[in-house]
């Protein structure tokens, strides 16, 4: 089966701040089985398992839900077994 667009967040669902806000993290949600050890290193609390969705693996994938609390430490990518997690650093202000 091939991969449509790995690094692709889910279609976005309602995200405040509208389709050009900054967002910290994106979620390969095709490629996460919800194991949640993301969840648990989140200090800021950031991200949590979307129970609306379920993936073509059967699994509810992670989801951002505070993208202002989210430092960009980086902590859930490196903790994430199928990498489905990918960090940016936010913008600088201006």
């Amino acid at each position: 089966m091939a991969m449509s667009a790995p690094l692709v967040d889910a279609p976005l669902r309602h995200l405040p701040g509208g389709p050009t806000a900054f967002r910290p993290i994106l979620v390969a949600s095709d490629r996460c089985k919800g194991c949640g050890l993301c969840i648990d290193v989140c200090q800021p609390g950031a991200l949590a398992l979307d129970a609306s969705h379920v993936n073509a693996m059967g699994h509810h994938p992670v989801l951002l839900v505070h993208p202002e609390a989210c430092t960009s430490c980086a902590k859930c990518a490196r903790m994430c077994p199928d990498a489905a997690l990918s960090v940016f650093a936010r913008p600088k202000e201006a």
